[in-house]
């Protein structure tokens, strides 16, 4: 289970988030909408630290965070909630003198401290899972961008983490290559994993999401199933977001 608390998040003068409350249950998929400059990437990315609160709370399983102005958190607090999370990037972040095989085994090694053997037999299960088992051997270069995400994925799949978080993971992706990366994402659903997904997918977010977040101005406009959300959007605002991203797939 994530809570989040009446988090804040400031860039000097500019409040990018504005007392953001919010709980996702366990083996739930949670999908986060909105006009860039929304927030919406700010609150992934303080999910597991990557940007520091100044205010509020955060709470994945059994760590629980509280951020002030002014505490300073230690390296092993940042590590115990960043250790409950993969994280999967707009852009792939592999290591470009490393196999796909090697990506997915490095943080195993390195930080889960698992013996070459033990990791490969792990990695290969996952390259499997996300279609490219007989790329295990292939460096990044040539990879096409889907099948880098994939190697993304199951890099972030391979340290065991309660949530996966994605942000907006097919935007740099073409767009014949986009619904290979969606398919994975998909099955992870399917099987009761607890992810958030910043995306404009919206077909995807319809298909996949048991709730819907709709983000504008560092807070948080609409909440529900993405029925409620996308078909029967409450307030002005979220009805012409909405309608601007339905021109766009129809132009």
């Amino acid at each position: 289970m994530i809570q989040i608390r009446d988090l804040h998040k400031k860039f000097g003068p500019l409040e990018v988030l504005k007392g953001i409350n919010l709980q996702i249950d366990q083996g739930k998929v949670l999908v986060i909408i909105g006009p860039s400059g929304s927030g919406k990437t700010t609150l992934l990315r303080c999910l597991n630290l990557l940007e520091l609160p100044n205010r509020g709370s955060i709470q994945i399983g059994d760590v629980q965070l509280e951020f002030s102005e002014g505490r300073k958190l230690k390296h092993s607090e940042v590590l115990a909630l960043r250790k409950k999370t993969g994280m999967v990037f707009q852009s792939y972040y592999l290591f470009p003198h490393m196999t796909a095989l090697q990506n997915v085994m490095e943080a195993q090694i390195q930080v889960q401290r698992k013996s070459k053997e033990e990791a490969r037999t792990r990695t290969m299960e996952l390259l499997n899972k996300v279609g490219l088992g007989e790329r295990a051997d292939f460096y990044p270069h040539q990879l096409s961008g889907g099948q880098q995400q994939r190697v993304g994925i199951a890099r972030a799949m391979a340290v065991n983490p309660e949530v996966l978080l994605f942000d907006e993971p097919t935007s740099a992706l073409d767009p014949e290559l986009v619904g290979e990366v969606l398919k994975v994402m998909k099955g992870l659903a399917q099987e009761g994993r607890t992810m958030v997904i910043v995306t404009h997918e919206m077909k995807f977010a319809a298909e996949v999401a048991d709730r819907v977040l709709l983000m504008d101005e560092g807070t948080i406009i609409e909440s529900g199933t993405a029925r409620e959300v996308l078909e029967n959007p409450a307030s002005e605002r979220a009805r012409a977001f909405l309608n601007r991203i339905a021109q766009k797939e129809t132009d």
